[in-house]
């Protein structure tokens, strides 16, 4: 049997993927505060509801890519809409 070790460039490259997936929940300078709206309906055929929290705008552009979906045969869908926060008062 064959010990496998840790190079550098295996840590490099780890890092650089752990990098990479934790990106789209890093608060960016000048990202601005959105309002996440989640629209969906599951495949039994209820009525639609609506899910809504508060969250960056570019977590909320990344979780509408990922999870914006239609079945046309069931009527389930997902839909992602990320408005801006209107600013806070004094």
């Amino acid at each position: 049997m064959q010990d496998k070790h840790w190079t550098l460039r295996d840590m490099a490259a780890g890092l650089l993927v752990v990098l990479a997936l934790a990106l789209p929940f890093v608060r960016l300078p000048g990202d601005s505060a959105a309002r996440m709206k989640v629209h969906f309906r599951s495949d039994n055929g209820e009525t639609p509801r609506v899910l809504s929290t508060e969250t960056s705008h570019s977590l909320c552009a990344v979780m509408a890519a990922a999870l914006s979906y239609e079945n046309p045969d069931t009527g389930a869908f997902t839909q992602v809409n990320c408005g801006e926060e209107a600013a806070a008062t004094p």
